[in-house]
């Protein structure tokens, strides 16, 4: 049954969320990973999601802070049983697991890397940087401008005209040379029939077709040479090179509000020895002995009949002893 991983990123507001049909679902920090958490208290590799045979299992893979399914740790290693509705916490950032008949995202390596940018740009405006991409003009006559592609979908031009969102002194540009688009985490460059074209790198892109623009590229027209600044992206590639960041017990954030935390299992005999935080370990079958009750013991109108029976008889019997006695 296919999992949806929701990332309960803030409280109140709703959930951006994946939904996997694979047999195994890697949760980290690293690019390569089908749940791509930006925060530096997550592990490159941290956790897995297991389905097999209809059982749904997650384990810790060696993280650094440890896996959480509400306030029990796992063990590195040990499979724990998912439920839908389990709360998991990795690091600072907590998740919820759906299981459920949703069906799957499409282009998910695609749909993970625009959520890890959009929770990235998230994270960056709530501390005041500027997170919009930017094309710096770095060589040419208009060297040092800049021009910021702040509307998603919007189609940037640029060219000598004046209109031009980005007019350049450039002699060989075209009035309307060529336009940038920034759209679903991408940037995409087209050459507008211009004279002396739109160079991507060392190669000349064809006419009207757009083209992906990576920042590790250069554009040229003519003399003018064109940089692409991707402040979110950048700082996603510095967060995958960093070492693991250690979390502070001050520093983790309550479960959400909005969903039930999962009680930690009552200690037994066959559970490790306790530690800082609870620890979860492979599933066991329950104890034989049944726990002491404090409810007030109730009878049965049957086992009424018995009582009501043997005091009739021992009033007999009492009875019958008197007599004896008095004879």
């Amino acid at each position: 049954m296919p999992v949806t991983i929701l990332y309960r990123v803030q409280e109140g507001k709703s959930a951006p969320a994946l939904t996997f049909d694979g047999p195994r679902i890697v949760i980290g920090r690293g690019p390569s990973s089908d749940v791509r958490v930006p925060d530096a208290s997550v592990s490159l590799r941290h956790a897995c999601i297991q389905i097999d045979a209809g059982e749904h299992t997650l384990t810790d893979e060696g993280s650094t802070n440890g896996t959480y399914v509400g306030n029990v740790k796992l063990a590195v290693g040990a499979p724990r049983a998912l439920r839908s509705g389990d709360l998991v916490r990795i690091g600072r950032v907590w998740l919820e697991i759906k299981i459920d008949q949703t069906p799957a995202t499409r282009d998910l390596s695609i749909a993970t890397r625009d959520l890890a940018l959009a929770l990235g740009s998230q994270a960056m405006a709530a501390m005041g940087e500027d997170v919009a991409s930017k094309v710096r003009v770095v060589e040419g006559p208009d060297r040092g401008t800049v021009l910021a592609l702040a509307d998603e979908n919007r189609a940037y031009v640029l060219g000598r005209g004046p209109s031009c969102d980005l007019p350049l002194q450039e002699p060989e540009a075209s009035r309307e040379h060529l336009q940038i688009t920034r759209r679903a985490g991408t940037i995409a460059i087209r050459d507008l029939d211009s004279k002396n074209g739109v160079f991507l790198g060392q190669s000349r892109i064809v006419p009207g077709r757009d083209m992906l623009w990576k920042a590790s590229q250069s554009v040229r027209v003519g003399t003018t040479v064109l940089a692409l600044e991707e402040p979110v992206a950048n700082a996603l590639t510095e967060i995958e090179h960093i070492a693991d960041e250690p979390v502070a017990p001050g520093d983790i954030p309550p479960a959400p509000k909005t969903l039930a935390s999962v009680a930690a299992p009552p200690p037994s005999t066959l559970d490790p020895p306790a530690s800082s935080a609870p620890i979860a370990s492979i599933d066991k079958p329950a104890l034989s002995r049944a726990p002491p009750s404090s409810r007030r013991a109730t009878f049965a109108p049957a086992d009424l009949l018995v009582v009501a029976v043997a005091v009739a008889i021992i009033a007999a019997s009492i009875g019958g002893l008197v007599w004896l006695l008095r004879s």
